[in-house]
């Protein structure tokens, strides 16, 4: 792959809302995939000759965009980093409006194995949700600013 075809956090943007579009209504069309991203249809357009070089999109001018198997895997994964990253950030207390834009903007900066560490703690929370109050504890101190139960972790 040149350096022109570099997964890149627009390439990434651009997959991950059409893998949504297609989930979502089967069909991506340009004008909802700039409606999502917030650019206008010509930018799309220019993007989606690049992924299609890339064998990322099949595309035919005025016609539905398809994702191809190496599109679909990488907006999946961007997908898949996406959620869990919110649902770490809705854990930690953050409103999720605004778990969902930084989640966006992580979302493409994460090492992996950083990534596979939010998820084995995500999963641990999901497994163990009595086990311990200790993240009930953590949303009071972040929002207190000190600790106002007596009771200890």
């Amino acid at each position: 792959m040149t350096d022109s075809m570099k997964i890149t956090r627009s390439v990434e943007d651009y997959l991950e809302a059409m893998y949504s579009l297609q989930q979502e209504q089967g069909a991506i069309r340009v004008k909802d995939v700039a409606e999502i991203l917030g650019v206008k249809p010509p930018s799309v357009v220019e993007a989606v000759k690049k992924l299609s070089k890339m064998n990322m999109v099949s595309y035919e001018r005025y016609g539905t965009i398809e994702l191809m198997d190496d599109g679909i895997k990488i907006a999946q994964e961007v997908s898949c980093r996406h959620h869990l990253l919110k649902d770490f950030l809705v854990l930690m207390g953050v409103d999720p409006e605004i778990a969902e834009d930084d989640a966006c903007s992580m979302e493409h900066v994460m090492d992996v194995s950083t990534i596979s560490k939010l998820r084995k703690f995500v999963e641990f929370n999901d497994l163990f949700p009595d086990a311990c109050n200790y993240m009930e504890k953590f949303r009071e101190y972040a929002e207190k600013g000190t600790m106002v139960s007596e009771t200890k972790l």
